[in-house]
């Protein structure tokens, strides 16, 4: 067993200096409970579920937040949920194999409880905590850790934007002769890191206005907001 648990340590790229909080982020509640009723001393991996849920979400905000600085709050908020729900954590949970290292009731073992994406988010969750606490509680080692997973995930996110100028493009197109172009109407910010400002006009009238760090998304934004014009809602 604690061969397998330097194997885990090799894949995440942590060395525990406490490896009892290792242990406890892999134990599932099914398992302490069989544990407690044989009188034997075992904690749930729920408590560090709880801390590493929080970890997660400031971690995850931080880098969106630095990583996207043209973004509004809304689209922020998307990505970040997007990254982080149940279905994203439960498949970093599997690209490290972290469910053949859970300790399982005989009941949950039997269920196929290392595979359910539940479980294995929480346990993802809990790792986290415990890589924060026996870090001494230092963010920076959590997000060595956890940010490749978020920052893949994240660009994923970013380019479903990209369905906004071919949706905008389809509703024009039921009224013929109308004519949609964008505009650049400023480019500010350093060469390095511009920030562009795009409208989109319908014919020679303004529907819709977005700024981003390239032409490009900035007109998916603008494409975004001209599809408000037509009171169209997304599916």
């Amino acid at each position: 067993m604690q061969q397998n648990y330097k194997t885990l340590e090799e894949k995440i790229g942590y060395s525990f200096t406490d490896t009892s909080l290792l242990i406890e982020a892999l134990t599932h509640s099914s398992y302490a409970n069989e544990m407690r009723q044989k009188n034997i001393a075992a904690s749930s991996n729920e408590r560090l579920e709880f801390l590493g849920d929080a970890v997660l979400e400031i971690i995850s905000s931080s880098y969106l937040f630095a990583q996207y600085p043209s973004l509004p709050e809304g689209e922020l908020t998307r990505m970040r949920a997007e990254a982080i729900c149940t279905e994203a954590l439960s498949s970093y949970a599997k690209k490290l194999g972290l469910g053949d290292y859970l300790l399982l009731g005989n009941g949950e073992k039997k269920s196929g409880g290392k595979n359910k994406p539940s479980t294995l988010e929480n346990a993802f969750e809990a790792l986290l905590g415990a890589i924060f606490l026996d870090s001494g509680c230092v963010l920076d080692k959590v997000s060595t850790f956890v940010i490749p997973f978020i920052s893949k995930r994240a660009v994923i996110s970013e380019t479903d934007i990209a369905d906004y100028k071919s949706e905008l493009q389809q509703i024009i197109q039921q009224t013929p002769g109308e004519t949609l172009s964008y505009d650049e109407i400023s480019k500010t910010g350093p060469d390095n890191a511009p920030t562009f400002t795009v409208v989109a006009k319908l014919n020679s009238n303004i529907i819709g206005r977005g700024v981003g760090q390239s032409k490009k998304k900035a007109e998916q934004q603008a494409a975004k907001d001209a599809l408000k014009f037509f009171n169209h809602k997304r599916k």
